[in-house]
């Protein structure tokens, strides 16, 4: 009984407390950008690239994207910077993908997704690929 009391009161006091402090800190969402998404730039001298999909080396996937990089400045800075470490990971990427994969109706979204987050996990560190674009695409 003593116990379910003390609870009780430390949590009206917690409570009590809480309740006092500005919304602010309480708060959890994100802060909002410095930037206008509309305002980033888009990211194109990657070039085309063509691989040799998974388990088909007669076969060719020839590929052109295009990478929407936010904050505007910093972040088209940082993806051209870093544009050989991008060409590398693209390459990996598509070169694991099999021709089934490269044959489903949806391929062209699959892979904008993939590259999004591969981008995005392995490239930049201090920017994000907001949206890819897949500028040309073709399994030969």
């Amino acid at each position: 009984m003593l116990r379910r009391l003390t609870l009780w009161f430390l949590s009206a006091a917690l409570l009590t407390l809480v309740g006092g402090m500005p919304s602010v800190l309480l708060s959890s969402c994100a802060p909002t950008p410095a930037y206008i998404e509309d305002d980033c730039h888009v990211y194109e001298d990657l070039g085309l690239l063509r691989v040799n999909p998974a388990g088909a080396l007669k076969r060719h996937l020839r590929i052109q994207a295009a990478f929407k990089v936010c904050p505007p400045e910093q972040g088209l800075a940082e993806i051209t910077r870093k544009r050989i470490e991008l060409k590398h990971h693209a390459i990996s990427l598509l070169s694991a993908q099999t021709v089934e994969q490269l044959q489903h109706p949806l391929r062209a979204e699959h892979l904008r997704e993939k590259l999004l987050i591969t981008v995005n996990e392995h490239v930049l560190k201090k920017s994000r690929v907001t949206d890819v674009f897949i500028t040309e695409m073709e399994l030969e």
